[in-house]
C-alpha cells in the first residue's frame, strides 16, 4: 500500500542524518547507491500481524552526500488495519520532525561499510581514540589507592 501523496514532504538533509534518523528507529538498510532503502518490521499486538514500513532514499547525482526520503511503501500478508496505518503516518512524522529538528547539530559522517578484520578496532583513526580513552583511564593500583576494588586478575603466572 503506498501512503498518501499529500503525508508529508521530507526535505534534502545530509545522507549522514537520515541514515542516523533511520537507524535510531529501527530501520535497517537495504541496497545500496541509487536503490538505497530502509526497512522496518512492524507488529500489530492486536491481531499478531507483521507489516513491514520500507522507505526509499533518494541521493542527488550532483550531491551524492544529500538525500530526501522517498515515498513510503506498507506492506503485509493481511489486509491493514486503519489503527496500523494510523501508527505508521505517526511514525513518518516523528521521522520527518527528528530531520527537521537536527538543522545545525553535528551529526558524524556516515561511515563506509566497516572492514572485518577480527580485531578489536577497524582503523588507525579508531586505534588513537581508544588509546587516547585507555591512557586516561585508572590503573589498578590506582583504583585501590582510591579504596576500590581492581578488576579481578585474568591468569595466575605460574611458578
Amino acid at each position: 500500500m503506498k501512503m498518501k501523496e499529500n503525508t508529508l514532504v521530507f526535505e534534502k538533509k545530509p545522507l549522514s542524518w537520515v541514515h542516523s534518523i533511520l537507524k535510531s528507529q529501527g530501520f535497517t538498510k537495504i541496497g545500496f547507491g541509487k536503490s538505497l532503502k530502509y526497512k522496518v518490521a512492524l507488529r500489530d499486538s492486536s491481531t499478531e500481524s507483521i507489516y513491514w514500513l520500507e522507505i526509499p532514499v533518494d541521493q542527488y547525482q550532483k550531491q551524492p552526500n544529500q538525500a530526501k526520503l522517498g515515498k513510503p511503501l506498507l506492506y503485509g500478508e493481511k489486509r491493514i488495519p486503519q489503527p496500523v496505518k494510523m501508527a505508521v503516518e505517526s511514525k513518518l512524522h516523528e521521522i520527518a520532525d527528528y530531520l527537521r529538528s537536527i538543522v545545525g547539530k553535528k551529526v558524524k559522517p556516515l561511515p563506509k561499510e566497516p572492514d572485518y578484520n577480527s580485531s578489536m578496532v577497524q582503523n588507525e583513526e579508531e586505534m588513537k581514540r581508544l588509546g587516547k580513552e585507555m591512557e586516561s583511564m585508572k590503573t589498578n593500583k590506582d583504583v585501590s589507592e582510591d579504596g576500590e576494588i581492581p578488576d579481578p586478575v585474568q591468569y595466575e603466572e605460574e611458578k
